[in-house]
């Protein structure tokens, strides 16, 4: 019987029906006469006279990947016409399953009829029907069907899942890839909550589709009542823009949109704001005047060829407290940076071209005094090593900065340096390295730059050569102990330049800030940027040791001091530098397992008290079922000429897995100074599973700027999978 040309162009046929009955995109109609087909049954018959084939008895069909299985299946060759029943199941490549108990087919397998159909798809998400049709070869329509993301109860199937939307009629498009629901109903706990006359939403199939997103809703002393509604648009493959309006009860509307696109050479993002608000006076109170604000913010990052990448990122807001008071995402602090580079990397070369503007948002910010800085070129070279490992390197760089109402400089700076590593039979590891650096400046209006004390106003030139000899040795002593890996390693430095290589007709653009500590202890030029040199003959020392388990667990300790050979206050006083002998300066780090995280920064008086100067420490415990966090900083020693003040704070927080699907989350930002007092206290109950996601939270804000005052933000977040 196997022989059968026409049993197995029955069979194969019925292979390719069953493609009708599974969500998903139109499927290519497979060429039932040319694809093999593997059967099993307990029995096959073959009626020669009607033109029927019967297969009965734990019938089994597999045919590119598809797997048919049925109690009993029967083909009519004269009318085209295949019946499946009996616990009919069809399983597709892509893993989704159908389930039946009657699958009834005919006008060349467009058209049919199943009975007590469900499915299990792709995404683990189910739907089940009384009955269901199929339309034209591409619609199936279902009679009292019910759609549901959430898993079953394992111990009571029966019981209703935590969301299931209901419809009278249920149209599954998969030309146009949707689910359609007419007369339709949402259940939250078996609880009818909202009832649609017509809903859709995206089948599993689909991975983007316009629509809309999740909502929110808050409620705080600003807005009062406040609900945002996002909507995404696919404009295309490569491209989409969501939209979000929000209305709230006190400020009105308010309207963001957020624009993507990707292309073969690089992505653009772009997302802008903008709304009319109430003016309000130097301690938050409302005015009768409105004015429009907003905010722009494009970045662009693209591909010439393999070398060469180049882009753009703008930032600007309509006045300095938009950002926080809208609640605006923004990495950049308190000054917004926009910028247009291009750089190439080839080989051992470097080269980069910017250019910069900037926006303060601090109430001291001066627009006439806040520079652009265009252009600003670097470049880079480091050469091919010699035969005893040494090698050149060339750093070079022009800036130009302009000021409307302030200081303009214009620098040109090269460091040549040439670097020789030695490896000592011993495990010593010794690096000699000589460097010259040169800075040419022509600065105008030089009296108004804020940290020097000049009469100046024409036109300066200036120029500085500071030639540097280094010297750094290490010794790591490694020793293996079973599973324990042992290192100790002490390492001395010794840096040789000449004093007054800052002098005052050389303005400081660049280096305004300036923190000690084990990160730049043993660098040649202690300062950020290059306006500023730290010169004169010091020798650098210290440990480190570490112990590093076979797990990943390790364990870590820096201890560092400088010596200079006279106290020098270019670094500045209180930074812990400037003295002949520098203050010590740690960093210890605990993470024996995925338990315990422990970082500890300090900079100690080198004095017998050894009085604590400056002190920053983070630290995480306990599992992810339960894990505390905490950050304490004294910032209370360091030279801030950029206006930055002294400052502690602690901040923590925590969170906790109360249930399988329940958690709880807190966080807390504290000043600690004399004026001080609580900054942020957050409180959040979350619900989450594979088909829910529900967030209430409750925020104090104790922040003062302007038009921002203290605030009590309650709100909901929500999200139904599939649905957003």
């Amino acid at each position: 019987m196997r022989g059968w040309r026409a049993a197995w162009a029955g069979l194969a046929a019925l292979i390719c029906a069953t493609q009708w009955a599974v969500p998903g995109a139109a499927q290519q109609q497979l060429a039932a006469t040319n694809q093999p087909v593997l059967m099993t049954a307990d029995s096959l018959k073959y009626d020669q006279n009607l033109g029927q084939i019967t297969a009965e008895g734990n019938v089994e069909l597999v045919q590119e990947g598809r797997t048919l299985l049925a109690d009993l299946v029967n083909y009519s060759e004269r009318d085209g016409k295949v019946v499946a029943s009996g616990n009919v199941s069809v399983m597709q490549p892509d893993g989704t399953v159908l389930f039946a108990d009657y699958m009834e087919l005919t006008d060349s397998m467009r058209n049919g009829f199943i009975r007590d159909v469900s499915m299990l798809l792709e995404d683990n998400s189910r739907a089940a029907a009384a009955s269901a049709e199929r339309v034209d070869g591409n619609r199936t329509v279902m009679h009292k069907a019910v759609y549901t993301a959430c898993s079953l109860c394992a111990t009571d199937p029966q019981r209703a899942p935590l969301w299931q939307v209901k419809g009278n009629t249920v149209v599954h498009d998969q030309v146009a890839q949707e689910m359609v629901y007419r007369d339709a109903t949402l259940e939250l706990f078996g609880i009818p909550v909202l009832y649609l006359p017509y809903f859709s939403h995206p089948d599993p199939t689909v991975k983007r589709k316009s629509g809309f997103l999740t909502p929110n809703a808050f409620t705080n002393n600003f807005f009062g009542y406040t609900a945002r509604t996002p909507y995404f648009y696919a404009i295309d493959e490569a491209s989409d823009l969501t939209l979000t309006p929000q209305y709230s009860e006190k400020e009105g509307g308010f309207l963001m949109g957020e624009y993507n696109l990707r292309t073969k050479s690089g992505e653009l993002r772009m997302d802008a704001s903008i709304t009319q608000s109430y003016a309000r006076d130097a301690v938050g109170q409302r005015t009768s005047d409105q004015f429009w604000r907003g905010h722009f913010r494009a970045d662009g990052a693209f591909r010439s060829g393999d070398d060469t990448t180049y882009g753009f990122n703008i930032f600007r807001a309509s006045d300095d407290t938009y950002l926080s008071r809208y609640q605006i995402p923004n990495r950049s602090g308190n000054t917004l940076i926009s910028r247009v580079y291009s750089e190439s990397l080839n080989n051992r070369h470097f080269f980069a071209a910017n250019a910069f503007s900037f926006q303060g948002l601090r109430t001291s910010d001066d627009n006439a005094t806040t520079p652009f800085a265009v252009p600003l070129l670097d470049y880079s070279m480091v050469g091919e090593p010699n035969s005893h490992g040494g090698r050149f390197a060339v750093d070079a760089g022009l800036a130009a900065l302009y000021r409307t109402g302030g200081t303009d400089t214009r620098r040109l700076s090269t460091t040549i340096s040439y670097s020789q590593p030695y490896f000592a039979p011993s495990g010593e590891v010794y690096t000699a390295t000589a460097a010259l650096k040169t800075d040419g400046y022509w600065v105008n209006e030089l009296y108004e730059q804020p940290f020097l004390r000049t009469d100046q106003r024409d036109a300066e030139f200036a120029m500085r050569a500071i030639p540097i000899v280094a010297l750094d040795w290490r010794y790591p002593l490694v020793r293996d102990d079973g599973t324990i890996r042992q290192l100790i390693e002490p390492i001395l430095g010794v840096v040789v330049s000449p004093y007054g290589g800052n002098p005052r007709n050389i303005p400081n653009e660049d280096s305004l800030s300036f923190e000690f500590d084990e990160t730049n202890l043993f660098s040649i030029n202690r300062f950020p940027g290059q306006d500023r040199f730290d010169g004169g003959p010091r020798v650098n020392y210290g440990m480190r040791g570490a112990v590093y388990g076979s797990a990943g667990g390790y364990s870590e300790l820096m201890v560092a001091q400088s010596l200079r050979a006279k106290q020098d206050d270019t670094l500045g006083y209180g930074t812990g530098a400037s003295d002949q002998l520098s203050d010590y300066v740690s960093r210890l780090t605990l993470a024996p397992n995925s338990y315990i995280s422990l970082t500890n920064r300090m900079r100690l008086s080198p004095n017998s008290s050894l009085s604590v100067q400056r002190h920053e420490t983070t630290v995480a415990i306990g599992p992810k079922s339960l894990r505390f966090n905490a950050t304490y900083a004294d910032l209370r020693g360091g030279a801030f000429e950029s206006g930055l003040s002294e400052r502690e704070a602690i901040s923590g927080g925590f969170r906790a897995q109360i249930g399988q699907y329940w958690s709880v989350e807190g966080r807390h930002i504290r000043d600690l100074g004399d004026n001080g007092g609580s900054l942020l206290n957050f409180l959040g109950l979350r619900y989450t599973d594979e088909c829910f996601d529900i967030m209430l939270f409750a925020e104090r804000t104790f922040t003062v700027n302007r038009d921002i005052q203290p605030a009590t933000t309650v709100g909901l977040r929500f999200r139904l999978a599939n649905f957003n």
